[in-house]
């Protein structure tokens, strides 16, 4: 096994239309502040974010070969980044629509495209030679899910890596079918990071530490939960609970913050960092995110902590 992450998923275009609660009536037309083209997709921000810290990272995603293909390959020049893009002739790649506005949450329109037809065999044994497997934007890919997820993470164990899952939000919502799926995923699971919404619907309980720790003990996976402003918790499978704080910051732009959260926690681990140095090192990335622009993040880097003991290390990776 060598080090570094595969991060598997959805990367796209993102289309980000600024100040817009509501759609205007049929037939009529409104001006906005600002529509902007970016990097989108889970899986490609967060590769990003391990790139940008210098992480040796391989990202794998199905794309089309559309027009949108020379934009993603430029947005990925990174030099610790391996981006493998797969082209499917004839078949466009996903693109994402997000719509947002000051005191609501930001909502997505998506078209799923060539990422629809990803499938395990399109990963080599070679992509998954690493210290992390991550599957990022699950519930868009529908060739990836259920028995299609516990093969490919079957054969990244077998082979010395840590498993690791973000599901995001399912387009279907959090009903009993869904709920068991990812359930069911977990067996096959080392690291799960869901943020506490989805958390919540997972687990059909609001409180966020009750749930992650039922959770982590029940399938013996290791949660850590992205709560927002309120920083972020992490229960193991004896039973304990850390949380970290997030400093109060003027938010500037919180896309990809999730992401950035992902990315500094297992980079923080793999230098190691014990989790609970790592949750917080990861809140502390991801808080001072949000309070930067896009353009200026690749400044944004890992908090200084202690240097860790040769038994803590040990225990970081374990």
């Amino acid at each position: 096994m060598s080090g570094g992450i595969t991060i598997v998923g959805n990367t796209n275009i993102d289309v980000m239309v600024a100040d817009t609660r509501d759609l205007p009536d049929p037939g009529t037309e409104r001006v906005v502040s600002s529509i902007s083209i970016r990097l989108g997709g889970s899986a490609g921000n967060w590769a990003v974010r391990c790139a940008g810290l210098n992480f040796p990272t391989t990202l794998v995603s199905r794309v089309g070969d559309d027009a949108t293909l020379p934009i993603l390959e430029a947005e990925l020049q990174y030099p610790s980044l391996e981006a493998r893009l797969l082209r499917t002739p004839g078949e466009p790649s996903g693109i994402s629509v997000a719509v947002e506005a000051p005191g609501r949450d930001r909502a997505f329109l998506s078209s799923l495209g060539a990422m629809a037809l990803m499938r395990p065999v399109d990963i080599t044994e070679g992509m998954i030679d690493a210290q992390y497997v991550a599957m990022a934007g699950y519930f868009l890919l529908p060739g990836m899910r259920g028995p299609a997820l516990a093969e490919l993470f079957g054969r990244a164990g077998r082979s010395g890596a840590q498993t690791v899952l973000d599901t995001g939000w399912p387009p279907e919502g959090w009903n009993r079918v869904t709920q068991q799926e990812v359930l069911t995923a977990l067996d096959s699971v080392d690291i799960f990071l869901p943020n506490d919404d989805e958390l919540h619907g997972l687990m059909d309980d609001q409180d966020t530490e009750r749930a992650a720790r039922e959770l982590s003990v029940s399938t013996n996976t290791l949660v850590a939960v992205k709560m927002g402003a309120r920083g972020a918790g992490l229960a193991t499978p004896d039973g304990s609970w850390t949380a970290a704080n997030a400093a109060a910051v003027c938010v500037v732009d919180s896309t990809g913050a999730g992401d950035g959260f992902n990315a500094a926690f297992l980079v923080s681990a793999a230098r190691g960092a014990t989790w609970p140095a790592a949750l917080a090192a990861a809140v502390s990335y991801a808080t001072q995110m949000v309070a930067t622009v896009p353009e200026r993040r690749a400044e944004v880097g890992l908090p200084p902590g202690p240097r860790p003991t040769a038994r803590e290390t040990r225990e970081s990776i374990a």
